[in-house]
């Protein structure tokens, strides 16, 4: 398992939002690997209500500050939360 937990970017709407994030990939035996972890925003991040929505329904995608980026879902948001919980998809960016 590899994990990276440090600073992001929602890219949304052409902004760049800068996050926290924790990230997790696991890379089992078959080659199905697979990505997931937890994005934090400041309070008085400009992202607007629908971004932390509806939660399965809502891709996004996270850019790290080596340049390296990949899409997410989100998995579970509390209305009014600046967090959330997401699953990758493709091949993690760290």
């Amino acid at each position: 398992m590899s994990r990276y937990h440090g600073p992001a970017n929602v890219l949304c709407g052409g902004q760049a939002i800068p996050v926290e994030v924790d990230l997790y990939a696991d890379h089992p035996a078959n080659d199905l690997s697979r990505w997931w972890g937890t994005v934090q925003a400041d309070r008085s991040a400009d992202l607007d209500d629908s971004f932390w929505a509806v939660p399965g329904n809502r891709w996004g995608k996270l850019r790290l500050p080596d340049g390296r980026d990949g899409s997410f879902v989100a998995v579970e948001h509390a209305a009014g939360a600046f967090h959330m919980e997401i699953n990758g998809r493709g091949t993690e960016p760290f």
